[in-house]
């Protein structure tokens, strides 16, 4: 049970709230059984070496919070939050201290790839025909599991068809499926595996167009233009050729261009990010976003920028009135970070985060058997800055703390094989 229990762990932490009921996520399961197997002596031992800031960041970022509930407005809402926390550093120390070299990697990850490969069909599935994961919030079947039904009886005919039409996967909304989606992206993309290379990554951008999280669409596309056009070594002949072939695409009339629908979605995303910051307020969903960032700036404002406490930028807006009758989270986790910590903390969490990037990208110039992971992690790191605003919330999203855990854990196997060098 104790060589196995960190895949059981990071699985269900993968499928999250795909495995639950109610409240109570297989996930809470596996976590009572890891913390109960748990290497606390490998751990102590690492403390007493004096590790690295790269490494003590995450339990520091806890400890932050729990002092930020001491001036936090709304108390509940933050030791709510300083919970789901501690869950996500728990994803993080846990893979950290139980993998130990590259052979468990591996094995960990073909355990989040077969996952993967089931959510992709089952969102196929969702696609294109009736049927729909238990534990969706448009399966009917959802309230044998301790959910609610959302899609109301007063909803025309068109309504259903177009809501039923959007996967969710395991992942409850199709936000968080598409940002799941965009972190998976850049390790298929890199695969040595041609199938998964190039059948898988067609599949994982198909599933994720019928989503229409425009700021996944957009990092995506920018994901496939560094890894194709910067990565990747190409001649100039044919670097030529594919600059050519997309100038055409966008030129051809939309009657006859096989690719418009793409390059609308792609269009909308850009439109989308930068309308976030545009002073001429808008009345869809990008409007409500852009009324969310007023109310928390305005809030961190009269907080002298020192950050109004963990989880109470969910306060702020049911303060000034739930946005569009219904918004309280930010849906943008780097916001969310600045508005709840402050500035100083915030600029720490980003020093920190850019520290992680750009040693990965180092051991991808450096070692040969950690390249794909350190790799595929910083170009899933990156493409984050701009996905991270499609999620509801970041911080109980659990395939995003994986990421950070196995960024570190890379980190920490290339430091092994220094000294053991």
């Amino acid at each position: 049970i104790k060589k196995n229990i960190i895949f059981v762990f990071l699985a269900s932490a993968f499928v999250g709230v795909g495995l639950s009921y109610g409240k109570i996520y297989a996930f809470h399961i596996a976590f009572a059984f890891a913390l109960l197997f748990f290497p606390f002596r490998a751990a102590k031992s690492f403390i007493f070496t004096k590790p690295r800031f790269v490494f003590l960041f995450p339990a520091l970022m806890v400890v932050y919070y729990m002092i930020s509930m001491l001036w936090a407005p709304h108390f509940l809402y933050a030791v709510t939050y300083v919970g789901y926390l501690l869950f996500g550093i728990s994803i993080v120390y846990f893979t950290f201290f139980y993998i130990e070299n590259l052979t468990q990697l591996n094995r960990l990850f073909l355990v989040l790839g077969m996952l993967l490969f089931v959510e992709l069909i089952v969102s196929l599935l969702e696609i294109y025909t009736q049927f729909r994961y238990p534990i969706s919030p448009y399966s009917k079947l959802v309230t044998h599991f301790g959910h609610g039904y959302k899609i109301d009886v007063n909803f025309s005919d068109k309504i259903k068809s177009l809501i039923l039409s959007v996967p969710t996967g395991f992942h409850w909304n199709p936000n968080n499926l598409a940002t799941l989606l965009g972190i998976a992206l850049p390790f298929t993309l890199l695969s040595a595996n041609k199938w998964i290379k190039y059948i898988i990554t067609l599949v994982l951008l198909l599933v994720l167009l019928a989503t229409n999280s425009r700021g996944v669409v957009l990092s995506a596309a920018l994901i496939i233009f560094y890894v194709f056009f910067i990565e990747t070594v190409v001649s100039k002949r044919i670097f030529l050729f594919i600059v050519t072939l997309g100038i055409l695409i966008i030129l051809l009339p939309q009657s006859i261009n096989p690719f418009n629908s793409v390059n609308k979605r792609i269009s909308d995303s850009v439109d989308a990010v930068f309308a976030l910051f545009d002073d001429n307020q808008t009345s869809n969903s990008l409007g409500a976003r852009q009324e969310l960032i007023k109310n928390a700036l305005d809030e961190l404002d009269n907080h002298l920028w020192l950050g109004v406490g963990a989880g109470n930028s969910k306060f702020i807006q049911e303060k000034n009135g739930k946005v569009a009758g219904k918004l309280t989270s930010l849906h943008n986790y780097w916001l969310e970070i600045l508005v709840d910590t402050g500035f100083i903390f915030f600029l720490v969490f980003v020093f920190w985060y850019f520290k992680v990037v750009y040693e990965l990208v180092l051991i991808s110039n450096t070692n040969t058997k950690l390249k794909y992971y350190s790799k595929s992690i910083y170009i899933a790191m990156l493409g984050l800055l701009i996905s991270a605003i499609s999620c509801s919330s970041i911080v109980y999203f659990f395939p995003f703390w994986i990421l950070l855990s196995i960024g570190l854990l890379v980190i920490r196997l290339n430091e092994k094989e220094q000294l053991a060098s």
